[in-house]
């Protein structure tokens, strides 16, 4: 027998995966959350930052800010347990796919915001479909 057919290598393998895909989640979530933190703190200095229009009023960047860490905290349950709570984990791959193609249409400093969700969009759903089929294979 292999090695690759044992139940301990597998559970090992989706281990693994679990881990990856959780530190890189958490990675994404620990910036929402800087980035949300300095949208309602800093305003001016993200528009500056992005090339984007003034804030004014301010709200509008201190309001998205706050709903990205709303977002991210919702996420919550999906980063503790990845694979019995997979709808906040499913909805989040599809929100930053959606994401990516609004501020493509926005266009201007937004191009950034796009960079970033889609690159944790593939980043993310790579790592969550290796993760998803690692603990599948561990059940005979």
């Amino acid at each position: 027998m292999t090695e690759a057919l044992t139940i301990g290598w597998s559970n090992a393998r989706a281990e693994a995966s679990r881990g990856l895909y959780r530190r890189t989640l958490g990675l994404n979530l620990f910036l929402h959350l800087l980035i949300g933190l300095a949208c309602i703190l800093l305003p001016h200095w993200i528009s500056a930052t992005f090339g984007l229009p003034g804030p004014i009023p301010a709200g509008w960047v201190r309001g998205w800010g706050a709903m990205l860490i709303l977002v991210s905290a919702l996420y919550t349950p999906g980063l503790i347990d990845p694979f019995r709570v997979r709808l906040p984990n499913l909805i989040g791959l599809g929100g930053r796919l959606w994401l990516t193609i609004i501020w493509l249409f926005c266009g201007g400093g937004f191009l950034w915001f796009a960079l970033f969700d889609f690159l944790f969009f593939v980043i993310l759903a790579r790592l969550y479909l290796r993760f998803l089929t690692n603990t599948l294979m561990t059940r005979p």
